[in-house]
């Protein structure tokens, strides 16, 4: 699965890449975030940098839901996504409200700079 999504540690942050062949099935969903908490645990940070394919933008309101639900497995976690092409729509900020109303911060991004900047004006560690 490496080829699907690569995750490293990065001066202040977990930086996550995500490639062409990752899905946004549960099986796939579980190992990363499992994977996520070990790395933020590991390097004592909340801040994760999510980059490169959007992940399935158009799966049903219920998988949304579900996948926002699991940033929760980090406590106190900000979330920056950063993808070049993207467009905000009903399923992202649901995605946002989701993970909001289980104390996850996350915020999507067109410019990697600003994303990098609001989790460290934000977060703290």
């Amino acid at each position: 699965m490496d080829e699907a999504f690569q995750i490293e540690f990065r001066v202040d942050h977990v930086h996550v890449q995500f490639g062409p062949s990752y899905t946004a099935d549960p099986e796939w969903q579980n190992e990363l975030w499992d994977l996520l908490r070990k790395f933020c645990d590991g390097h004592d940070t909340h801040r994760i940098l999510a980059e490169g394919v959007l992940p399935a933008p158009d799966r049903p309101a219920v998988s949304v839901i579900e996948a926002a639900k699991k940033t929760a497995v980090i406590p106190n976690l900000w979330l920056a996504f950063h993808f070049d092409d993207y467009v905000p729509t009903e399923k992202t900020e649901l995605y946002e409200v989701v993970a909001a109303s289980h104390g996850v911060r996350v915020k999507f991004f067109t410019n990697r700079e600003q994303a990098l900047s609001w989790l460290r004006a934000n977060s703290p560690k």
